[in-house]
């Protein structure tokens, strides 16, 4: 699997994480004692992104997990396209091959 195939997987996988999160946050925000949580994105080794950890933060704002669930929404998406794009190239150079 190409670089570009793994750093695409690893970027949806934390958006993903990062969606679950501001979900979590969201139907918990009414919560007695419910402490919101943020998760910590980081490059990885191999270029791609990976889960760094999750923080606990205070109370949930909740534009603050809206916002952030449209961010992880447009990485996710973005990485899907960056997917389609790198299949639809390989694709294109093993017909040339044939």
């Amino acid at each position: 699997m190409g670089p570009m195939f793994s750093s695409s997987i690893s970027a949806i996988g934390a958006a993903s994480s990062q969606f679950a999160a501001a979900a979590g946050n969201i139907a918990n925000a009414t919560t007695p004692g419910y402490r919101a949580q943020r998760v910590n994105l980081a490059t990885s080794a191999g270029g791609g992104v990976a889960v760094a950890g999750v923080d606990e933060l205070g109370e949930v704002d909740l534009a603050s997990e809206f916002t952030g669930m449209i961010l992880a929404r447009a990485m996710f998406k973005t990485n899907v396209a960056v997917l389609k794009s790198s299949n639809e190239m390989l694709g294109d150079v093993l017909d040339l091959i044939a």
